[in-house]
């Protein structure tokens, strides 16, 4: 069996996996009555109501998916280790590192399923409102799916090679919030006076992916013009941060004693 058919078999039995897990619903029935609630919502502000209504809606599907990878994708993996499941599966004729990449396709796949879902009552929520389903939108939302997969893949690699799901979470949550003030800490360890910091800062600069990247929902709902070409660099940006952590994720857990 080629490692390509044994990532795919992985990401099959992944898939189903997440489906039956009675987290992902309901992390994904509260997202639905979100999306719901904020109809109403926009009668509360003084900004037009659809507007309103699609930022707060593209906010509740990039907590969602945090939510998804965080959790889902965490346990997963972190507890197939713990429990040692995982040996009924590298001991067969199945290399690691397809092992890694079929979880990661089946976790991701999970999310685009969610996503679809979401996706449809956000638009007919728009539309019940009067409003236009803008296919800027999807912009949007595909740039809040590629973010999510590189979390997806930052929460696998934290637990190849973390001593439990809880850990790896946290990393992954800290993950989270440093990619989103990674321009902020370019600024603050230019302006620092405490210069044992800056190597620290530099370094988070550089390492961390800046996940702000793939947040253009002000822009998408509001009308501002994206530069050229920014959705493409935005995918490539995050495809190859995801490839690289995949990467990683198949090293360490290659070489974890399991």
């Amino acid at each position: 069996m080629t490692s390509l058919r044994v990532a795919l078999a992985v990401a099959v039995n992944t898939f189903r996996e997440s489906i039956r897990n009675k987290l992902l619903y309901n992390i994904v029935f509260v997202a639905l009555g979100v999306i719901v609630f904020s109809v109403s919502l926009g009668d509360w502000s003084v900004f037009a109501r659809v507007q309103v209504m699609q930022d707060f809606g593209l906010a509740t599907m990039s907590l969602t998916g945090l939510l998804l990878s965080v959790l889902i994708g965490v346990g997963l993996l972190g507890r197939e280790v713990s429990s040692k499941t995982v040996y009924m599966v590298i001991t067969k004729p199945v290399s690691r590192a397809a092992f890694v990449v079929g979880k990661f396709a089946g976790l991701l796949a999970t999310l685009f399923l969610n996503y679809v879902l979401l996706v449809v009552v956000f638009w007919v929520a728009i539309l019940y409102m009067g409003g236009a389903a803008q296919p800027s939108l999807l912009a949007a939302v595909l740039l809040i799916w590629v973010e999510m997969a590189v979390m997806i893949a930052a929460s696998i690699f934290f637990s190849t090679f973390t001593s439990g799901p809880v850990f790896a979470a946290i990393l992954t949550a800290a993950f989270y919030v440093g990619g989103h003030i990674n321009d902020m800490i370019s600024i603050e360890y230019l302006e620092l006076k405490q210069t044992w910091l800056v190597p620290v800062l530099k370094a988070m600069y550089f390492v961390l992916p800046n996940l702000e990247h793939f947040n253009v929902r002000t822009a998408i709902v509001y009308g501002l013009v994206l530069p050229p070409h920014y959705v493409w660099l935005a995918l490539w940006y995050g495809a190859m941060y995801a490839v690289l952590l995949l990467f990683l994720s198949c090293v360490a857990f290659g070489r974890r004693d399991v």
